[in-house]
């Protein structure tokens, strides 16, 4: 079978959205391949020669629909030559974007303002709580479902970060905290009241009614700017390694030196009043 023809089945079996549908069969219409003759090596000699002309997230997002399109292949029993990964397509990181203070207050506004319960729990507190202790410890939305009352020591809290496995203490601001008091008193801060997948929910329509984009990794982002701004360790604050990454993934180069009132002024005009 062709993957043009795969793919198209693949699609109308998923119930793939129509413009990720069009998107797959325009990809594959570029290659005259049989399903059942594919190789690792066919594609990675595909996406290589891409890497020539087109951009590295473009053959990066081909890259996922073959290894989709493949995986569906092995799972019918259609191609048994595929064994191993393709090849990696590096891709640049993205410039990190952050939430200035007044974008934050904004969105605990729109937090403030957010109707309904949750069982015994009012949606408009819980919301402002998960975004004022985001930005202040700066933890990931995984381990805020984690954090517990008892590793709480006055401001701090000290934690076993998911990702790493390692331990890290945050701090946070009275704010955060006097936020996360009026919640419900369970074991966990956060994580008793609902699974990750509702709160991220929650979190996106609020930012959506607050007129931003992001989510609460952004508030990560806004840790580590304003952490420099305050001539802090975005490192430590974060809980990374390495200071290179903090800097390179996580702080707002644009957001900190307007903060700090660096490079604001152009250069004088070369055509003066002309």
């Amino acid at each position: 079978m062709l993957l043009h023809d795969f793919a198209k089945r693949y699609g109308i079996r998923i119930g793939a959205k129509p413009g990720y549908l069009e998107q797959l069969l325009v990809f594959t219409k570029r290659l005259p391949w049989q399903v059942e003759e594919m190789t690792t090596e066919m594609v990675d000699d595909y996406l290589t020669a891409a890497l020539i002309n087109l951009a590295p997230n473009t053959v990066a997002n081909h890259r996922r629909m073959l290894t989709t399109l493949m995986a569906e292949a092995r799972r019918l029993g259609m191609n048994r030559c595929i064994l191993d990964r393709f090849r990696r397509v590096k891709v640049p990181a993205p410039m990190p974007v952050a939430w200035s203070l007044a974008e934050i207050r904004q969105l605990v506004e729109a937090a403030r303002k957010t109707p309904g319960h949750f069982r015994d729990l009012q949606k408009s507190l819980f919301l402002e709580a998960w975004f004022l202790t985001a930005y202040a410890t700066g933890l990931r939305s995984g381990d805020l479902t984690a954090i517990r009352w008892d590793q709480l020591r006055g401001r701090r809290i000290y934690v076993r970060q998911s990702k790493t496995s390692t331990p890290h203490v945050a701090v946070f601001t009275d704010e955060a905290l006097s936020a996360c008091r009026t919640l419900p008193k369970r074991g966990r801060i956060f994580g008793d009241f609902a699974a990750l997948n509702t709160i991220q929910q929650w979190v996106a329509g609020c930012v959506e009614r607050a007129g931003l984009s992001g989510a609460t990794k952004t508030l990560r982002k806004s840790c580590a700017t304003y952490a420099k701004v305050k001539g802090m360790s975005p490192k430590a604050k974060l809980g990374h390694r390495t200071e290179g990454l903090a800097e390179r993934h996580y702080v707002d180069q644009m957001l900190y030196e307007e903060e700090c009132g660096l490079n604001g002024e152009p250069l004088p005009s070369v055509l003066g009043d002309a």
